[in-house]
């Protein structure tokens, strides 16, 4: 807008420099250092509306720019009910552009080129629908860009963010590792109700070392003193000051906004809206007008749009806004005008009449029609706001229904859903809608559970079977059904099952059908997930033969996917991954990408049921790159990280279990990812964070009565009781989890809890309640046709409890169970019976042989860093006057004594060859985002801040 950038001096209202806040700039500073040493830090900056936020950042953007920063600035923009999604990411995107220039932000952007392009409105078009995820794209561009300067990234105004910026938020802060980028991030403290969207989002960040916060309150009386200086070239007496202080709060922008007004004299008014208006009707008429008119449009003020909606000519307009700058109500922001504070628009639109605000949004809605300054997805978002404020039903909704689109466009599932669900709103207001409510209802829930908010949706899924007549074809009853299971399944529900039975009773005795064989599948999956394989199995195979008959090969795929689970389940390992690699094959062909990826999910269950772990890594690593390809690393690719978890403790691959669940591009928080998590924490002694999670499990499952989410999760907790000497608390934990283990096909949990119930009752000395226990476990393992690996070493460790509960257990004995775990495969459990068998063998006056075996344990225990095992060896060792150094003291090699991983080693040899995080991937065939996880943890555990002080390390060790 070339006109407002004549203007040459404002009127001055705020001070020229910043007052106070010096430990709050110190530790912007100090953020800013570290990010620009290779370490992220992301930076939460919040305080009341007018604090002084925006003031704290300038001076940070202005300092981090004079120190070779590339900062970028963006804020999120309030629209009633809906954000405009991405506002801030496209706001701070353009600022890039104009900063670095086009043709060096496309060579940034790389392979993300489309994906950004379609929000910066350059990518457009089918390409921009089949891009890559955005998320994984703006990682690169910041990781590159701040290989070449640091950078400094600031998201305004959080708390109006939208769902899709509050994800993108979550996913940087669990990204920026060793990137050279500060992430500021600033929200108004006091619009965070109990049960606002950002609370969640700003705890979880809060729990990361990384994160720092800084709150802003109120100036101190000294401080509004200089303040007071800066703004104001009269004397104002104590009462003045004090009489600001306390109407004021210290909030320097009402501070201003009081001086500006020139009421001080003449008292004070009554609020700050008076305020406001006082100093807005000392300008023209004109002006006054034109900025009532802005406080509608709202979102960059235009003078060429702004003209379009008043009717007024450019020049008038431009000229008006000049003036409005000039007293700063306005500030300049790129080639737009921004209010310079939200509190002043929102004085303003609230004095407007219901009709003048209905007329401006009538006429700001028709502009922006013909309008091609905004990005699709936000213009949609703004027509579809300014219809509906106008109180024109019509075309909010068909603005509401292409807002909704044009958000999924852009994988913003959450603003689609919003989209989708103010239209539903509208829908009884319109004589024809166009669309039924059912498949609109449906529209919204199928976005909700994309974006994870899954209750929602079984609400609107639920909403949208009761709106069916009774003569709808029951083939669409029963595809409504299959969701509202699925929708279920996925907040562990038990409602879920009835769904899906429900879902295949609307449609017996109906003809063979793609959907009669897809909820036949339906139930099957729901009762393969329960553990009641054979009658999954039956039911599979019903749906198979189905599908097959009516050519539905996207179902034959989604059949397999629980067959091979079922078949697994069952101990038939080998033919369910047959069945697996078949389902994978023909979901890639004929299925959807959440087909696909639940197939990665049960695919990397059943090798890890088989013992087969290094085959569940790889299929995990290939599972997690297309589920986040895809936009289902929320959900599939949560599930898929906690079996690759799984399978590598199970493996002894402890640190390699670290390293994945850091994987910056899956979240972690999913019950089933974090059991599977847990027995690396319990297996370490990190028990403050195992009983964090043990809680949350119980909480999540509490609802649920199947093995592998509720049974594991008694299962864990009552690991954790025993380790915590809560005897009584453990045995009723297994007790439950054992009762739900009865009444299902389990074999995989039920093994786990007769072996735990095992070590329970040895510890107790409870030898009666161990020969029940161990009775059981072995008339249950003898009908057990096919035994899972993991199984069968379970059901060997349970008779050596018994007989350690009768205190007669024998070396021999927890030799042969060790042998039994290293068949399987299991370092971690091998060393347990191993730590038994040297203490038999102590009793037996072994010592010899008990020194030799427990060294093993100890050099297990040290390689995985299972402390707790580590100490009960060196304390069996100290009472038994064992030398665990073995015979000859070897010296001690300085590699050896900064304690790494032979990864670790590897790591940090190529750190200190200055090679990039890309490069050291390349070195160990590993992916650049696993090698900067694995870089970050080395720099933790060696206790340096940066790279080059890690290569001084290794440099004085010989790497």
């Amino acid at each position: 807008m070339s006109g407002v950038h004549t203007l040459w001096v404002a009127r001055r209202v705020t001070s020229r420099q910043l007052v106070g806040r010096t430990g709050q700039l110190e530790a912007l500073r100090s953020a800013a250092e570290a990010a620009a040493h290779g370490s992220a830090r992301v930076v939460l900056v919040s305080g009341d509306a007018g604090i002084g936020k925006t003031r704290l950042i300038t001076e940070a953007t202005s300092q981090a720019r004079a120190d070779g920063f590339v900062a970028a600035l963006g804020g999120c923009v309030q629209l009633g009910e809906v954000s405009v999604a991405y506002a801030p990411l496209v706001e701070a995107l353009r600022d890039l552009r104009t900063q670095l220039g086009e043709p060096a932000l496309n060579e940034l952007l790389g392979p993300g080129l489309v994906d950004i392009g379609a929000l910066l409105g350059t990518g457009g078009g089918a390409a921009a629908r089949t891009s890559g995820p955005l998320f994984e794209h703006l990682l690169g561009l910041l990781t590159r860009l701040g290989e070449r300067q640091p950078v400094m990234l600031v998201f305004e105004d959080l708390h109006w963010a939208d769902a899709s910026t509050r994800d993108l938020v979550a996913f940087l802060g669990r990204n920026l590792r060793d990137a050279s980028v500060v992430l500021l991030l600033t929200y108004r403290a006091d619009e965070l109700h109990r049960r606002h969207p950002l609370r969640p989002l700003i705890a979880d960040l809060e729990r990361d070392p990384q994160v720092e916060r800084v709150a802003l309150a109120g100036l101190e009386r000294d401080e509004l003193v200089r303040l007071l200086g800066e703004i104001s070239d009269d004397l104002l007496s104590d009462s003045i000051v004090d009489e600001l202080l306390t109407r004021s709060d210290g909030n320097p922008f009402y501070v201003e906004e009081l001086m500006a007004a020139g009421g001080i004299g003449r008292g004070l008014p009554a609020t700050l809206a008076d305020v406001i208006l006082d100093r807005v009707g000392r300008l023209s008429e004109p002006t006054q007008a034109v900025l009532h008119d802005a406080a509608v449009l709202g979102y960059e003020i235009d003078d060429v749009l702004l003209a379009q909606v008043t009717g007024q000519s450019v020049a008038s307009v431009t000229a008006a806004l000049r003036e409005a700058v000039f007293d700063q109500l306005l500030v300049i922001d790129g080639d737009a005008c921004r209010f310079r504070h939200a509190l002043v628009r929102e004085a303003l639109y609230d004095d407007l009449l219901p009709g003048e605000r209905e007329r401006l949004h009538v006429a700001t809605a028709a502009a922006l029609e013909a309008s091609d300054r905004f990005d699709e997805h936000a213009r949609w978002a703004l027509l579809a706001h300014h219809w509906d404020a106008a109180g024109l039903s019509v075309k909010a909704f068909a603005a509401s229904l292409q807002a909704g689109r044009e958000a999924e466009r852009v994988h913003a599932f959450a603003d689609a859903a919003a989209q989708y669900e103010r239209a539903l709103r509208l829908y009884d207001r319109l004589p024809d809608p166009g669309i039924p409510q059912t498949d609109l209802l449906m529209l919204a829930a199928n976005a909700i559970n994309a974006s994870s908010a899954r209750s929602r949706a079984v609400t609107l899924a639920e909403a949208a079977l009761r709106e069916l007549d009774d003569d709808a074809p029951p083939e669409q009853r029963a595809l409504i059904l299959e969701r509202i299971g699925r929708f279920n399944w996925s907040l562990h529900g038990p409602a879920a099952v009835a769904a899906y039975e429900q879902a295949v009773a609307v449609l017996v005795g109906r003809p063979a059908s793609r959907e009669h064989a897809y909820a036949l599948s339906g139930l099957g999956q729901s009762l393969m997930l329960r553990n009641r394989y054979q009658e999954s199995e039956q039911t599979l195979n019903q749906a198979i033969t189905m599908a097959g008959a009516v050519g539905a090969n996207d179902v034959h795929a989604h059949a397999l996917c629980s067959l091979g689970a079922t078949l697994a389940g069952m101990g038939r390992v080998e033919e369910g991954v047959d069945v697996m690699h078949r389902a994978l094959e023909l979901s890639l062909q004929f299925g959807t990408d959440e087909d696909t990826s639940r197939v990665y999910t049960n695919l990397t269950h059943v090798l890890y049921f088989g013992a087969r772990y290094d085959d569940a890594a790889r299929v995990g690593a290939e599972g997690i790159a297309y589920s986040v390809r895809t936009g289902y690393q929320s959900g599939y690719g949560q599930s898929i990280l906690g079996n690759w978890i799984l399978a590598m403790i199970c493996a002894g691959r402890w640190d390699d279990a670290e390293a994945v669940r850091a994987d910056p591009r899956i979240l972690s928080g999913d019950a089933y990812q974090e059991l599977r998590w847990l027995p690396l924490l319990l297996g370490r002694g990190r028990l403050d964070e195992a009983s964090r999670l043990v809680e949350r499990t119980l909480a999540d499952t509490l609802d649920t009565n199947d093995v592998q989410f509720r049974g594991q999760a008694l299962l864990r907790a009552a690991e954790l009781a025993g380790i915590n000497l809560r005897w009584d608390d453990a045995r009723s934990l297994i007790a439950d989890a054992l009762v739900l283990a009865r009444s299902s096909d389990d074999q995989y949990y039920r093994a786990q809890i007769y072996g735990l119930g095992g070590w329970i009752e040895a510890e107790r000395r409870d030898a009666e309640a161990a020969d029940a226990l161990a009775a059981e476990a072995a008339s249950w393992g003898t009908g057990v046709a096919t035994q899972l690996p993991e199984v069968r070493a379970w059901l060997a460790t349970v008779p050596a409890e018994r007989s350690r509960a009768h205190g007669i257990d024998t070396a021999d004995e927890w030799a042969a169970v060790a042998a039994v775990w290293d068949e399987v495969g299991q370092p971690y459990r091998a060393a347990i019976a191993r730590y038994r068998q040297a203490d038999a063998l102590l009793r037996s006056r072994s010592r010899d042989e008990a020194g030799t075996v427990a060294r093993e344990v100890l050099r297990v225990a040290a390689s995985l860093g299972a402390d707790p095992l580590a100490t009960q060896v060196r304390q069996l060792a100290q009472r038994a006057r064992l030398d665990l150094a073995g015979p000859v003291a070897t010296p001690r090699d300085p590699v050896a004594a900064l304690n790494l991983t032979p990864r670790e080693v590897d790591v940090l040899t190529l750190l200190a060859q200055g090679r990039t995080n890309r490069q050291i991937g390349e070195s160990l065939f590993i992916s650049e985002k696993t090698a900067s996880v694995h870089v970050t943890n080395l720099l933790r555990k060696l206790g340096v801040p940066n790279r080059i002080e890690a290569a001084a390390i290794a440099q004085r060790v010989g790497l």
